[in-house]
């Protein structure tokens, strides 16, 4: 049954006992139960044609309050662990160094200024040699 059909059903009906009056609060009450149930069911009703939401990724988690100690030590912890993983990624001095010395070795003249430039086919040649150097 449809809730507009309820309140016409209950709109045209008059009120049996006149003498037996509900309280403000128990209107209130009854309204609330009324609309929590149509409310669930509209909202049940949509959920059912929008199933694919379900596989969105959630994407944002709030900062965890001073209270929550434990979230706090998590999140820091997985900070310092995703930080020392991106540390490994970098380059060491002595890799930084003879990535240098190839693009150093195959440099494109003429050079301006201090600037050094490097074609594309030098550029290939810097990439052949330090394949071969791993």
């Amino acid at each position: 049954m449809d809730w507009k059909e309820v309140l016409r059903r209950r709109l045209a009906t008059p009120n049996t006992c006149p003498n037996k009056k509900k309280s403000e609060q128990e209107l209130k009450d009854e309204e609330m139960d009324l609309f929590t149930k149509y409310y669930s069911e509209w909202k049940g009703g949509r959920k059912n044609t929008n199933e694919f939401y379900k596989t969105i990724p959630r994407f944002y988690y709030r900062l965890p309050a001073e209270d929550e100690v434990l979230l706090q030590k998590l999140r820091e912890e997985s900070r310092a662990v995703f930080l020392q993983r991106k540390s490994r990624e970098l380059l060491d001095n002595e890799e930084l160094q003879n990535l240098w010395f190839l693009l150093d070795k195959h440099q494109t003249p003429p050079m301006i200024g201090e600037e050094a430039m490097i074609n594309y086919e030098n550029f290939l040649k810097a990439i052949f040699h330090s394949k071969s150097l791993c």
